[in-house]
């Protein structure tokens, strides 16, 4: 079970430890392990496209079919990325390994009113991976979805998380590997302390950035620059206090605590270690 954890707590509750180091994550996109649940957070769609293309042709690879449930504009730059990575959609579509649907049209399958009904998301998705699996079977499906953004961007978040609980009940009886992606600013403190522990909660792997070592490096800069070297040691040794080592990258940990703790500097430091976040992707 994936446990949240509420800052102020005295004893804590949080994910395994390990749960969203950078080896978990390249294990989940390289193996894809059965009921796993990963989302990637980004703000360009090139970002999450090669999560997704990776995702997609380390399976293909193998002969693993894969379900694309994607909003028209992006199934564009994923398809892009694929032949990029040697791969031909419209081949894959007719072998069968790859199975697509519009994340908007199939939305609308299945909600009732404002919120997913578990029998029409049983009936409509779950029937999209049965197929796959019949067509494929004794084989794991990687599935990627982003209806649950749709959902967030309109504004329903609760529909959202009611949206990806249902994909964890579906993930029980049936064997696919799942990634999303949300279109999140983590450098944003409301992001850090209400959207962040809620997506958190129902996934299994969390990226929240593409490039996990320079948000370090930038997020260790912004404290200094903003709080000096000193009162910047004493928030790294809170965040260790509270936060199980390997939890979460040492960097998002800082990054929710100042959103909670830290609520006057939050906002400038945030915004410089957003600065020297892109600085150092550009040096790159």
């Amino acid at each position: 079970m994936i446990r949240r954890w509420f800052p102020g707590n005295t004893c804590p509750a949080l994910p395994n430890p390990g749960f969203f180091d950078v080896t978990s994550w390249t294990n989940f996109i390289e193996q894809a392990p059965a009921t796993d649940h990963a989302v990637q957070l980004y703000r360009d769609v090139t970002e999450l496209a090669r999560s997704v293309g990776a995702f997609l042709a380390a399976g293909f690879r193998d002969g693993e079919p894969a379900v694309v449930i994607a909003t028209s504009a992006h199934w564009a730059v994923f398809a892009a990325e694929l032949e990029w990575r040697g791969w031909e959609p419209a081949a894959l579509e007719r072998k069968g390994l790859l199975m697509r649907a519009d994340a908007d049209e199939l939305l609308e399958a299945f909600m009732d009113d404002d919120r997913p009904s578990s029998g029409e998301f049983e009936r409509v998705v779950g029937g999209i991976v049965d197929e796959a699996t019949a067509r494929f079977p004794g084989r794991t499906i990687r599935a990627f979805g982003e209806m649950v953004d749709v959902l967030w961007q309109r504004g329903e978040q609760q529909a959202a998380i009611a949206l990806e609980e249902l994909w964890n009940e579906l993930a029980k009886t049936r064997s696919f590997a799942l990634l999303c992606g949300y279109y999140l600013d983590v450098f944003q403190p409301d992001v850090q302390r209400d959207a962040l522990p809620e997506v958190m909660r129902t996934h299994s792997h969390t990226r929240t950035v593409e490039e996990p070592s320079r948000l370090a490096a930038a997020v260790d800069q912004a404290l200094t620059e903003v709080l000096g070297p000193t009162r910047a040691a004493r928030i790294y040794l809170d965040v260790a206090e509270h936060v199980p080592h390997g939890s979460l990258p040492r960097a998002q940990a800082v990054l929710n605590w100042l959103s909670t703790h830290e609520v006057p500097f939050a906002d400038e430091i945030l915004e410089r270690a957003r600065m020297h976040y892109a600085l150092l992707r550009a040096a790159a």
